[in-house]
């Protein structure tokens, strides 16, 4: 009930809250890619526990990751309607580039499900394997979206022009495959575990 609790705080946190006080800017892109990747956080622990299970489910990896995505993804899109509901505008980002933050999303779970194999291996217990898989992925969104302040308004400025809908559904079909073969590749230590 209590992680109930804490999740519902969560979500109404990031899909409601930081969306309201940001209004408009919440569209900014350079916020946008990091609330698409927030299911990572949701993912990791769960791929942790599951790659602690021998023998390792793929199955149960996926699960993860499609748990993890879910939320992510409802906290982005409850994040634009909250925009909507707070400027009394429909301004919404186009909806190509929110399919392409939502594949975005989903393929960061599914990579994170293996990372969190990986990790799993490294790790002598499943809550050293979840702190740190939590922590690696926590310092990455940060830098996500610290990205505009460390560039500089001017290169901040240069990047935003290359991130737009058309580019963005061109770098998705690029990703795709790429982030499938490294999963894969990251997914080959589960047969490791126990052929030991």
């Amino acid at each position: 009930m209590r992680a109930l609790a804490a999740n519902l705080a969560v979500l109404v946190l990031l899909g409601v809250g930081i969306p309201w006080v940001k209004g408009i800017e919440f569209l900014d892109l350079f916020l946008l890619i990091p609330y698409s990747l927030l299911g990572v956080l949701y993912t990791s622990p769960r791929a942790v526990a599951v790659a602690f299970e021998p023998p390792i489910s793929l199955l149960g990896l996926g699960r993860a990751a499609l748990v993890g995505w879910a939320v992510g993804a409802l906290i982005l899109l409850l994040g634009l309607l909250t925009v909507t509901v707070r400027t009394g505008d429909a301004l919404q980002p186009p909806t190509p580039l929110v399919l392409c933050l939502l594949v975005w999303g989903l393929l960061a779970c599914v990579v994170t499900a293996g990372v969190a194999v990986r990790v799993a291996l490294g790790a002598s217990t499943e809550a050293a394997g979840r702190g740190r898989i939590r922590i690696g992925f926590l310092l990455l969104l940060c830098l996500l979206i610290a990205t505009p302040r460390l560039l500089g308004e001017e290169r901040a400025g240069e990047l935003e022009g290359w991130l737009t809908p058309e580019r963005m559904v061109m770098a998705t079909m690029v990703a795709v495959p790429g982030m499938a073969v490294g999963t894969l590749w990251l997914l080959r230590a589960r047969m490791a575990r126990y052929t030991d």
